[in-house]
């Protein structure tokens, strides 16, 4: 067996650490660039789904005591309701959602921001037809998933075909979003 020198050993060792450290420059120097356009792209994002949420809002403006929620506000500057972003485990994965719920506690919509479901089954969380479901009032109770297809009303939602683990994520996404309303400072029905 052949005795490696210390000229064997030291220049590959200094060649790795400088092509390291040049790509780590390279990596910072990217997200750098990138972190301003991703922050105004998230934020639009946001905005979007807030207005769809809540759509008789002109304006929003986040609460002092949970700064993610959002009062949403119409042309006069009466209160109409609140955007409120919930976060529930799925099957693939986190399920963020933006539920809009009007001041007198009806949900007015619901978006999914971002999930990593299985595409063609809970992928489908974002159709409108399972969204629409949680437009409901007086919901009081809260949410929960059924199998028999009386979905849309009394707060019962259908369970996607295949993905009721899905389903029962943004379920408990709004039924989260609903008592985050209910602790607000009014939000009480």
């Amino acid at each position: 067996m052949k005795k490696l020198s210390f000229k064997e050993i030291f220049i590959p060792t200094i060649s790795l650490f400088i092509i390291c450290v040049v790509v780590a420059f390279l990596l910072a120097g990217t997200n750098e660039l990138t972190k301003a356009p991703i922050a105004k792209i998230q934020a639009e994002t946001s905005q979007a789904a807030m207005k769809s949420v809540c759509p008789e809002a002109e304006s929003f403006e986040a609460i002092q005591d949970d700064p993610q929620v959002n009062a949403g506000y119409d042309a006069s500057g009466n209160l109409v309701g609140y955007a409120i972003p919930s976060v529930y485990k799925g099957y693939g994965g986190d399920v963020e959602i933006m539920v809009g719920v009007g001041v007198s506690g009806d949900v007015t919509g619901v978006e999914i921001l971002s999930h990593e479901e299985t595409p063609g089954l809970g992928a489908n969380c974002i159709k409108e037809d399972f969204r629409n479901q949680f437009v409901q009032s007086d919901v009081q109770n809260g949410f929960s998933v059924v199998k028999d297809g009386t979905g849309g009303e009394n707060g019962h939602i259908d369970a996607m075909t295949g993905a009721t683990i899905t389903s029962n994520a943004v379920t408990q996404a709004v039924n989260q979003a609903l008592d985050v309303y209910n602790s607000l400072e009014g939000g009480e029905n």
